[in-house]
């Protein structure tokens, strides 16, 4: 119904913002990031999603549409309600949120309060591909893979890289810990790669 509210910021809880537009004040719920940075009484534009129950209207929102769009793809998984994407949401940018999916970084999702392991697993097995595929979503997903390989290690790196490629962990674990013990601290991933993906062709 709104895909955007821009007015002056009147109020803030620890949970939402109160942004008046034409004399009538929208209650926006957002991270506790998001309202970190806006300023009481300035001009704020918040991208918003409304979730609809049949006892509740409520809005969420964001400083950018892309916030908008992982927020709705959260909410498209199984279990994940509205609170818990917008937890997940507030684990970081939208880029890294985006990178963690794309990347299948169970290890990072699991850090964000509410999210267990299996709920991690679940939000890469039903989104990694969706999102790719998304054309909207593309250039967000593409620089996200980009911050995932500038923000991770080597080893996380290769494990990203590995996973993308339909390997299990339990297919590379062995081979990739001996590749980066064989190859040492200066080895580039894709030497790493190179190393665990010709021990895997062997069969080894």
């Amino acid at each position: 119904m709104y895909s955007y509210i821009s007015g002056m910021l009147k109020h803030k809880t620890p949970a939402a913002a109160v942004v008046d537009n034409n004399g009538i004040g929208y209650r926006i719920f957002t991270t506790g990031r998001v309202l970190a940075e806006l300023s009481l009484d300035e001009h704020v534009t918040l991208y918003t999603y409304m979730h609809v129950r049949e006892d509740e209207l409520s809005l969420y929102g964001f400083p950018e549409a892309e916030g908008v769009q992982l927020f709705e793809a959260l909410l498209g998984v199984t279990g994940i309600g509205p609170k818990a994407a917008l937890s997940i949401c507030a684990a970081g940018s939208t880029m890294a949120v985006y990178g963690a999916i794309m990347a299948g970084d169970v290890a990072w999702l699991t850090k964000i309060p509410s999210v267990g392991r299996k709920t991690a697993e679940r939000l890469v097995l039903e989104l990694k591909d969706k999102l790719s595929r998304h054309v909207s979503l593309a250039p967000c997903t593409a620089h996200a893979i980009s911050y995932v390989a500038l923000t991770q290690g080597v080893e996380g790196q290769a494990m990203g890289a590995l996973r993308g490629l339909g390997y299990g962990e339990a297919e590379y674990s062995t081979h990739l810990k001996q590749a980066l013990a064989l190859l040492g601290p200066e080895a580039t991933v894709e030497e790493v790669l190179r190393v665990v993906l010709r021990t895997l062709a062997q069969g080894r």
